[in-house]
């Protein structure tokens, strides 16, 4: 093969190479501009986004409104008709609060805004009337890698007086024993012989009558399914 030939081989290949990294730059690009979206989950205090950051920004493409990225990620979940937000990252509100939305700072209440690459997205949890004190306690269900279902978090008002075994019985997710200080069920689901229920106070586990211990504005009690 003549020299010259070999130069006109070379030149093709140096072209097909430079024609395909510029297709890939223009076609084979990814849509996906979430990158650099903030997600806060606010209860009070507490933040409770865990990791639904990455499933917007994973979802994200460039022209999505609020209500299609919530949509799309399923990090929000909204009733049957659209009007109302049932749950924030399994994080669901006491019929007396609700949840507010900012974007950038501004509280936002069209859910069609679109939402420009880099956002930063804020849900608040708050009192659903103007004026009222927001003093919230939480409860968490965490079914671990056994049911990973079940894990989910409710948001009640703190009331006077207010115990662990109180707040067990008005979550309207739990089943306690004729003793009143056992949790058979929650949500419906009864441990295998193998599991049992565990409960904690802001981290810190209870044993004996610790079902009694009152409790403080922005408590958290989390009952955890484990293997005994």
């Amino acid at each position: 093969m003549s020299t010259k030939w070999m130069r006109f081989m070379l030149c093709l290949l140096l072209l097909a190479a430079a024609s395909g990294c510029g297709l890939g730059s223009e076609n084979g690009g990814s849509s996906n501009g979430g990158q650099g979206l903030t997600f806060s989950v606010k209860v009070g205090d507490s933040e409770m986004a865990g990791s639904s950051a990455r499933l917007l920004n994973e979802a994200y493409v460039v022209g999505n409104s609020i209500i299609e990225l919530f949509r799309k990620s399923g990090v929000v979940t909204f009733s049957a008709d659209g009007t109302s937000i049932l749950e924030v990252n399994k994080v669901s509100l006491g019929e007396d609060m609700n949840w507010e939305i900012q974007v950038n700072g501004k509280k936002v209440q069209e859910l069609n805004t679109t939402l420009e690459p880099g956002s930063a997205i804020t849900m608040s949890a708050g009192p659903a009337g103007t004026g009222k004190m927001f003093q919230p306690v939480i409860i968490t269900v965490n079914g671990g890698s056994e049911q990973p279902e079940l894990t989910h978090s409710h948001v009640l008002s703190f009331m006077q007086d207010m115990s662990v075994k109180g707040l067990l019985k008005n979550s309207g997710m739990v089943r306690l024993a004729e003793d009143n200080r056992t949790v058979l069920t929650v949500m419906d689901y009864t441990p295998l012989s193998s599991e049992e229920w565990r409960l904690k106070v802001n981290d810190k586990g209870l044993l004996g009558n610790g079902v009694d211990m009152k409790l403080s504005p922005q408590d958290k009690l989390e009952i955890s399914l484990v293997l005994k």
